[in-house]
């Protein structure tokens, strides 16, 4: 008995000494952090472009990265992107894009710390296959892996020959159901490795619905860059901390610099092809 008093008293000590170690890191060279997407409709071959500009932060600094404003953006040299008036730093196209260029190409000049640069970021036009169709189905409770309610499910068929990337959002009662964990790039990342040509049925939420929920799925057809782009940072978010994991390793983007005083930007830039559909529980 008292060996045992000894060793959990041995363990409640150890267990909560914990030393929180801050190196001295040096802050480097401010950079520029992109965040931009151009989504097509599957309806209308028709997009519009969103960026967000800011600057790198130091490792230790909490505040708001900030925003890059007065920035000049192009797509294809051809359609120019505004600055939005209540939103420093987020641009947006004034006009629609057609979907017919195979690539896309960013071109961004800015200031960041009172140096001006220039980027540029590509990325490669891919279709999405249209959702036939959505439903959803009443389960049981399950423990402990699968709680009782309705669960969504979307059906359509995989392209056959090419292999395919998708990213996947589901809004419930219009937020964004979405929570980082290691399953995380296995749910909001999909690849048709395994399922080239197929039919897919598959569930879209984790959590049940109950009645008088609204669910809207958006499935976007992505490039393998991007896949692995989300897939990499996914497992550094979740998978590069504790005891065993894997050290982390650089995330690279696709945003180049043209200019000796900056390296290449962080971030990317994104072509994506959007389809969606939307059901209500009402039973």
């Amino acid at each position: 008995m008292k060996k045992a008093s000894i060793y959990i008293l041995f363990m409640i000590l150890f267990t909560s000494c914990e030393t929180v170690v801050e190196v001295d890191l040096q802050d480097g060279e401010k950079n520029l952090v992109v965040e931009s997407y151009l989504e097509f409709s599957s309806k209308t071959n028709m997009g519009f472009a969103h960026v967000y500009l800011t600057e790198s932060s130091a490792f230790y600094e909490n505040n708001t990265p900030k925003a890059v404003s007065s920035a000049t953006l192009t797509i294809n040299d051809i359609f120019t992107l505004v600055e939005h008036p209540d939103s420093s730093g987020y641009y947006v196209s004034q006009d629609s894009i057609p979907a017919g260029a195979p690539e896309f190409e960013l071109k961004i000049t800015a200031t960041i710390d009172e140096k001006e640069g220039a980027w540029i970021a590509k990325d490669t036009y891919t279709e999405i296959p249209s959702i036939d169709s959505i439903y959803y189905v009443y389960k049981p409770a399950s423990p402990p892996f699968q709680d009782e309610g309705y669960y969504a499910k979307i059906m359509l068929v995989d392209p056959f020959e090419v292999s395919n990337f998708y990213h996947l959002d589901v809004f419930i009662n219009d937020t964004l159901s979405f929570e980082l964990n290691g399953g995380t790039k296995r749910s909001s990342i999909l690849r048709d490795e395994y399922t080239n040509g197929s039919a897919l049925d598959f569930e879209v939420n984790d959590a049940p619905l109950k009645y008088g929920d609204h669910l809207k799925v958006r499935l976007s057809s992505i490039t393998e860059e991007v896949y692995f782009y989300y897939f990499n940072l996914y497992t550094l978010l979740t998978e590069s901390n504790g005891i065993g994991s894997p050290p982390p390793f650089p995330l690279f983007g696709n945003v180049v610099s043209l200019n000796e005083n900056f390296n290449n930007g962080l971030g990317g830039f994104q072509v994506r092809s959007v389809t969606q559909k939307t059901v209500s529980i009402q039973d």
